[in-house]
């Protein structure tokens, strides 16, 4: 009897708030928190590019910042004024938060040291008289049986990688070949010939006592400006003799001119790829916003049930297209260039005034906002900034402004993202009707009828109607037919892929399906159009009527599910002992 009270203690301090709103003037419903990785090793070192422990420290305070703000506020400054709309304050709840992370390993270890800062392991948050964590960890016979890790919290976390479409809402540059064919005319602009000539020597000044022959000198310029600012801020770090040999200020120059060259590969809005106008440059930007509206309107959608608190985990490409499309650089010199390590992006959907838990606001009472922490220094705040244009005593924005604002510089879509970047990823004749063409740049590609490889398959289609035609006719007037002679050697009945020699323990060969989800298509309105690492080595990394929008209630679904209906049923294995 004496657990069974201890049980309901316990169990009523881990849900407590849960279903409660904030207590301050306003109430938050849904957030979208947009975080660059943490420190982690260089790309053009000789080691695998992995998170540090110092990046997975970042990673940790960040998000426990988050999780003061929006969970289990431990300033009593705030009052609770931020705490998201009955969000679970102890135990996660992944069907409140969405989590999708890039598969590269320092961006999804990220992911992963965020999230325990958000919701630490369970003991940590009850005294040791009270060990009980979960509503299932206590057994009939009054065993208390925890998590391991000392209650360790497993959250999902979906990762990514080029061959996924979710991919392109994380990494819209990957694989675009109209942002590399973009980037290369760069070259050939006043600025970057001014720029490469006027630094060549204080590039070759650091060469060799820097580098030492990890990369030949002939790169060691300002084409290679972020891999060469992060690999000697990472050495500045972790290796004496760099840090002896190179200046703060001139760390400072290498990290002003990585700046200049990433702003100009991926914040520039003047340039064009295949079509005159698509700012192709921002294109991973372009993608992102798609995700922030999409996730948005899932919350809204499902009466803010899922969709609470979500957790995109990226680099630093889109991030700095996106603040470029909502015009932050335009009024703070901070957004042209570089986000610091574990920087984060937020945009909060809130009302100005409480609302009861049973009655979700309509979209007239929501607004938008914006913030911004720059990396994860103790000192750095989560500050507020105007979006879009808006003078800095605007720093909302009514849902229907932000809506339209961001349809007017998303790209929506897989299939638009594909066209647009005349991309050749694995995924995109799912999404489209037309194979790439990169021969125009102002019109859309041609008709698919006209193009070589469908033609043949035209052909071969009618050439198998013709066949069947005259063996139809040969069956008719000349009494061909067809049997199967049976093979009295055949004895196994197992069958399958390895035949007679299948043992009853072999499974058959399976057929598996990638991850791509649904669509929700905007009452009254049509349907719209349908990296990692850096530019400048050649690295390749929802909603309404635009993007892909995983549900969170309902979990991931397999990839070209949306697209059943073009392709059939998949092959379903039955496997049997």
């Amino acid at each position: 009897m004496a657990h069974l009270l201890r049980t309901a203690v316990v169990l009523s301090a881990l849900f407590q708030g849960a279903v409660i709103a904030s207590n301050g003037s306003e109430t938050i419903w849904s957030s979208v928190v947009i975080t660059r990785n943490g420190d982690s090793i260089p790309l053009i070192s000789n080691d695998p590019t992995v998170l540090t422990p110092l990046g997975a420290q970042q990673l940790f305070s960040a998000g426990a910042l988050f999780r003061n703000r929006y969970i289990a506020p431990s300033d009593a400054a705030t009052n609770g004024e931020y705490i998201i709309n009955e969000i679970s304050p102890n135990q996660i709840d992944n069907s409140q938060t969405f989590a999708l992370s890039l598969l590269d390993e320092y961006v999804a270890v990220s992911a992963q040291a965020f999230i325990q800062g958000l919701y630490p392991p369970l003991t940590n948050s009850f005294p040791s008289a009270n060990p009980i964590i979960t509503p299932v960890s206590l057994l009939v016979n009054g065993s208390n049986i925890g998590f391991p890790l000392g209650g360790y919290q497993y959250p999902n976390i979906y990762a990514t990688s080029s061959l996924d479409p979710y991919s392109i809402w994380l990494a819209g540059q990957t694989n675009c070949n109209g942002y590399l064919v973009s980037g290369s005319e760069y070259f050939d602009t006043p600025e970057y010939l001014s720029v490469a000539t006027a630094t060549q020597d204080f590039y070759q000044s650091i060469a060799a006592s820097i580098f030492g022959g990890e990369l030949p000198n002939t790169d060691i310029n300002y084409h290679n400006a972020y891999y060469i600012f992060d690999y000697v801020n990472y050495g500045f770090l972790y290796n004496q003799t760099i840090h002896d040999r190179i200046t703060e200020d001139q760390l400072a120059q290498l990290r002003t001119l990585a700046d200049q060259w990433e702003f100009a590969i991926n914040g520039n809005l003047s340039a064009s790829g295949y079509y005159k106008g698509d700012r192709i440059r921002s294109i991973a930007g372009q993608t992102l916003a798609a995700e922030v509206l999409g996730l948005f309107l899932n919350s809204i959608e499902t009466g803010g049930s899922s969709s609470k608190l979500n957790l995109l985990f990226t680099t630093f490409d889109p991030m700095i297209s996106l603040a470029s499309l909502i015009g932050l650089p335009d009024m703070y010199e901070e957004f042209f260039g570089l986000p610091d390590l574990g920087s984060s992006m937020v945009f909060e959907m809130f009302t100005d005034a409480n609302v009861s838990s049973d009655n979700y606001p309509s979209t007239g009472e929501l607004q938008i906002r914006f913030l911004f922490r720059n990396g994860t220094n103790s000192t750095m705040n989560l500050d507020e900034y105007p979006i879009f244009g808006n003078p800095e005593t605007v720093m909302a924005m009514s849902l229907d402004d932000f809506s339209t604002a961001i349809e007017s510089i998303m790209t929506a879509t897989v299939g638009e993202w594909c066209d647009v970047c005349q991309s050749d990823s694995v995924f995109c004749p799912a999404y489209t009707n037309t194979t790439n063409s990169s021969s125009s740049t102002s019109t859309p590609p041609s008709s698919p009828a006209s193009r070589p490889a469908i033609a043949g398959i035209i052909g071969a289609i009618i050439a198998l109607i013709l066949a069947g035609l005259i063996l139809a006719l040969a069956m008719l007037l000349f009494g061909v037919r067809f049997h199967r002679r049976p093979n009295p050697k055949r004895r196994s009945h197992l069958g399958g892929f390895k035949g007679a020699e299948k043992m009853a323990s072999d499974p058959d060969l399976t057929v598996l399906k990638g991850g791509a989800g649904a669509t929700i298509v905007r009452e009254g309105q049509t349907p719209g159009h349908e990296r990692v690492g850096s530019w400048e080595l050649g690295e390749g990394s929802r909603g309404k009527d635009f993007g892909v929008l995983p549900s969170a209630a309902e979990g991931r679904r397999p990839s070209f599910e949306a697209d059943e209906e073009m392709h059939g049923q998949p092959v379903k294995v039955d496997e049997r002992v």
